[in-house]
């Protein structure tokens, strides 16, 4: 997925959540986003935007000097997202559907994104999902791949969601042996890293690797080999998140194997998806 202009606030959009997360006083945000800026003229709006998103916001990270600004955010989110967790696991286990209640919950997570959202309501996400339910849903063409698959990987996307994820990874078991998870080898923004997987208690429950890299999204590119080829022997992959859509729709190895599940948080992303904004996505690629 390409770039447009839209997409370059977007970055700094980012950037700045960056330096409100590090406690940074404005002087000094004003400082450092000037500089910052100095990267713009670089960036390929043939890139998809997560991947240019990334480029902007490591380059902040290191004039900062701060690794990861997110840190305790990310932990506070986890902390939260594991309270609602028995609550939440009573909700499936009620479902007629099981596996499509986990499903829905895993993408009403897909609210806790502390860049582009400052604010954010996971419990009115919920709600939304469980009433207005997927503005494009392929759930049937998923439940179809999945008679037939074997071996499993999510793509992981923030923390806190990550906890709704093991909903779903709970409900996968019953279908397929092997189950591996994906998240970042470093800290971007407030997505999943190891940490977050072993602080929440998913590598109980799949396999847990890293992807190589700490760019938002899955840009192939710079991924490891483990993770590439596990992605490319898995029989069925679920990519949550805007980030994973915008580097891997369309592309060859994500092929019709892979399933997008996540909410449309910007306008371009939308109308690549053919729905409204803010809107819950569950897309077979193509």
């Amino acid at each position: 997925m390409e770039c447009i202009a839209d997409c370059t606030p977007c970055y700094l959009k980012q950037v700045i959540s960056a330096f409100i997360a590090a406690g940074l006083p404005q002087k000094e945000q004003c400082e450092l986003i000037k500089k910052v800026s100095k990267v713009l003229p670089y960036i390929d709006e043939k890139k998809s935007p997560a991947e240019n998103s990334s480029i902007v916001l490591l380059e902040a990270y290191k004039l900062m000097g701060i690794d990861d600004p997110f840190r305790e955010a990310k932990q506070q989110s986890n902390t939260k997202a594991m309270a609602l967790y028995p609550e939440l696991r009573n909700k499936v286990s009620l479902a007629d559907d099981k596996l499509f209640m986990a499903v829905r919950l895993a993408a009403a997570s897909n609210i806790i994104d502390m860049g582009i959202l400052r604010e954010f309501d996971v419990e009115a996400s919920i709600e939304e999902a469980l009433s207005v339910g997927f503005a494009l849903d392929h759930y049937a063409r998923f439940k179809e791949a999945l008679s037939r698959a074997h071996k499993i990987l999510i793509i992981g996307d923030n923390s806190g969601e990550i906890v709704f994820d093991k909903l779903l990874v709970e409900q996968l078991s019953i279908y397929v042996p092997e189950i591996f998870y994906a998240v970042k080898s470093g800290p971007i923004l407030n997505d999943a890293t190891m940490e977050d997987a072993v602080a929440v208690g998913m590598d109980k429950l799949a396999h847990v690797i890293e992807n190589g890299n700490r760019y938002l999204g899955t840009v192939l590119d710079v991924c490891s080999s483990e993770f590439l080829n596990i992605f490319e022997s898995a029989d069925l992959v679920i990519s949550k998140g805007q980030g994973n859509y915008e580097s891997l729709e369309g592309t060859e190895m994500a092929g019709n194997k892979t399933f997008f599940l996540f909410r449309a948080k910007c306008p371009w992303v939308a109308k690549r998806a053919g729905v409204k904004n803010m809107s819950l996505v569950f897309l077979q690629n193509s």
